[in-house]
């Protein structure tokens, strides 16, 4: 910035004696403004660099956190050397060995009560998990709950010895009014970058597409946004934001043939993603309402049938006992609420997330006119009938799941005479595995059963007071 010095003055002054005055004031005048065009540009400079890009990314980073967790995994001898081991001559007693494997992800802070809301992924099976804040802070956290089909899970940081004070909780922004092009901010810890400096990485792009669909190994995603802002590995469970710094998605998957980002990435919508963030705060899980309800896809052969379009799905049988609505056998539901529904997996995915008390439309097309019923949830489903198991199973909330090692689904009856209580399974035992698939809700397990094929042996594995047990080779008729 030019300043006017004492040789400035003299130089003014001389100049003034020698070509008048008129001279002089003019090159007064141009010192001055040439001062003050620098001080103008300076600070048009410093006005441009905070731009509303800066603002966002100054509003939400505090909020997103780094997420490092600790498996152990037991590693046992191969079976190679079993008949070895077992040998008269090598009777030694067998050490088993364990193995410390370490993730990183990233979190955000919903709430001032230190609730941080990160993917399944990222704690799936871990034995610890730390929290490290952009301000360097480092702190345990405990898991509140898990939702294997959205891939959500919450978290609740802690501090024994004293109380967490100015948690930085995110803005939550809308999903729902999206607009294609609209700028989206990915913040996030990609590649353990955070290791020496807990300050989260900021990438910008566009929301590149909406209501995207992505099939994993364990999710089926619906209603994904795209983006083009980089995301990579270390970013799930970190934050997309907009413009004005407000959550609107949680970072979750990408799409890569070298493994890197590509400029495809997806972001669970924030309005999917705070209802789950309700449901597993308040149950520790996610549990569906009973709509008394068993529906299936409208095919094309089945809409042909019908003389009705191949959209929507059909209610197959209604439950007497427990129905919530005045649906009959036969109607298809084309619209939950604003949402249409293609198929039995965009109607659950939807109504999963109803809590008690809400109400919800259904347009129904109900011997080929449009009807419309409404509805309002009553009762979550806590407990289910194994039909041809003989047994009734329930979803443990938060305080009973404190009672297991793990995951699972408690069996609350079973038949005296059933094929199971005579193989040895009892009342209070909890159920986590069947045949080579982990169960963890009540929602897992019908689907695993529903899947199962009638007349085809499989296992059961069940934790009885802190002991395991297993059922091979279990034939459900």
């Amino acid at each position: 910035m030019a300043k006017i010095t004492l040789e400035d003055l003299t130089l003014i002054r001389t100049s003034m004696k020698k070509v008048g005055s008129r001279v002089g004031c003019l090159i007064v005048w141009f010192i001055f403004f040439q001062e003050q065009f620098c001080i103008n540009v300076h600070a048009e400079i410093n006005q441009s660099r905070q731009n509303a890009i800066v603002n966002a990314v100054q509003l939400a980073s505090p909020a997103v956190v780094n997420i490092s967790t600790t498996r152990i995994e037991h590693v046992y001898v191969n079976p190679f050397f079993e008949d070895f081991w077992r040998s008269p001559f090598f009777d030694f007693p067998r050490v088993p060995q364990q193995r410390e494997r370490r993730g990183l992800g990233s979190g955000v802070i919903l709430s001032p009560e230190g609730h941080i809301l990160t993917n399944y992924h990222v704690i799936e099976n871990a034995d610890s998990i730390q929290v490290i804040l952009s301000d360097g802070r480092q702190y345990e956290a405990k898991l509140i709950g898990e939702d294997v089909f959205s891939d959500l899970a919450v978290l609740k940081i802690e501090d024994m010895k004293q109380q967490i004070e100015d948690l930085v909780s995110i803005e939550i922004g809308n999903s729902e009014n999206l607009l294609v092009g609209e700028w989206a901010i990915a913040i996030g810890h990609p590649f353990a970058t955070s290791v020496g400096n807990p300050k989260p990485t900021v990438t910008v792009g566009v929301v590149s597409a909406k209501d995207r669909s992505l099939e994993t190994d364990k999710q089926r995603h619906r209603n994904l946004i795209q983006t083009d802002a980089s995301i990579n590995p270390g970013n799930s469970g970190g934050a997309l934001v907009n413009a004005q710094g407000e959550l609107i998605g949680i970072n979750t998957a990408i799409y890569s043939t070298s493994g890197g980002s590509q400029g495809v990435g997806f972001a669970i919508p924030v309005s999917t993603a705070v209802k789950i963030w309700r449901k597993l705060t308040k149950y520790g899980t996610v549990v569906a309402p009973v709509l008394g309800i068993t529906v299936q896809d409208l095919t094309p052969e089945l809409a042909d049938k019908l003389k009705v379009e191949p959209f929507g799905v059909l209610v197959a049988e209604v439950n007497k006992q427990n129905r919530i609505a005045n649906l009959k056998r036969g109607d298809i539901i084309t619209e939950v609420g604003q949402n249409k529904i293609v198929d039995t997996n965009a109607f659950r995915n939807f109504v999963r997330l109803l809590d008690v008390g809400e109400l919800l439309t259904l347009q129904v097309i109900r011997k080929k006119k449009q009807i419309q019923i409404e509805v309002e949830v009553t009762e979550l489903e806590w407990d289910y009938q194994l039909r041809g198991w003989e047994i009734r199973v329930k979803q443990p909330n938060y305080g009973e799941n404190q009672s297991y090692n793990r995951s699972g689904v408690i069996v609350t009856q079973i038949g005296k005479r059933s094929e199971l209580a005579r193989r040895g399974l009892k009342k209070g035992d909890l159920i986590y595995r069947i045949a080579d698939t982990y169960v963890s809700t009540l929602e897992e397990l019908k689907l695993i059963a529903d899947q199962l094929p009638r007349g085809y042996p499989f296992s059961i594995r069940f934790e009885r007071k802190g002991q395991t047990g297993v059922i091979r080779n279990l034939v459900i008729q």
